[in-house]
C-alpha cells in the first residue's frame, strides 16, 4: 500500500464493537463472518499499536500471539482468493482497505496500550497484508520497532 490512511478516532461510543477473539468461529467453506473478519482486522491494529509502543514482545516460548494468528489468517484469506463473507462478497483487497480505512470507528479512543500508534499499526497492517509473502513474527516484531 503506497499511501497512509486516514482514520479518523472521533468516534461515538455505541458505534465501536467488540468480541473476544476466541469468540470467531473459524471459516466453514471459505465463508467468514463480517464481524470476524473486522475482528481480525483490529486485533492486529491493538497489537502493533502496542508493539509500536514498546508494550508487547514476542512470547519467550515462541508461540504467536492471537493477533499473529489473526494477521496470517488475514493474509492467507486476501491472498487465496477463496474466502467470501457470509454476504457473498469476495474478501480481498477492495474489502480489506474498506475496512481498514474504518478502524478507527470500531477501537475505543481512549485506554488502548499504544492508542496514539493506532493510525501507524493500521498503516503497518496493510502494508504487511498487501505484501507478496507472509511476514512472521519475528518480522514483524522487527519492523514495529523500527524508528
Amino acid at each position: 500500500m503506497q499511501r497512509c490512511l486516514s482514520i479518523e478516532m472521533q468516534t461515538e461510543p455505541e458505534s465501536r464493537h467488540s468480541l473476544p477473539l476466541d469468540a470467531a468461529s473459524p471459516a466453514r467453506d471459505g465463508i467468514v463472518s463480517r464481524a470476524e473478519f473486522l475482528l481480525r482486522i483490529d486485533s492486529c491494529v491493538r497489537y502493533l499499536a502496542a508493539l509500536l509502543a514498546g508494550l508487547e514482545s514476542l512470547p519467550v516460548d515462541r508461540e504467536s500471539p492471537p493477533a499473529e494468528c489473526a494477521h496470517a489468517q488475514l493474509w492467507h484469506w486476501l491472498h487465496g482468493g477463496n474466502a467470501f463473507l457470509e454476504d457473498g462478497t469476495a474478501i480481498d483487497f477492495a474489502v480489506f482497505d474498506a475496512a481498514i480505512q474504518r478502524v478507527g470507528e470500531r477501537l475505543p479512543r481512549r485506554g488502548l496500550p499504544g492508542q496514539e500508534n493506532v493510525l501507524q499499526a493500521a498503516c503497518l497492517l496493510a502494508e504487511l497484508t498487501h505484501a507478496r509473502t507472509l511476514a512472521g513474527p519475528e518480522l514483524v516484531s522487527a519492523l514495529a520497532r523500527k524508528p
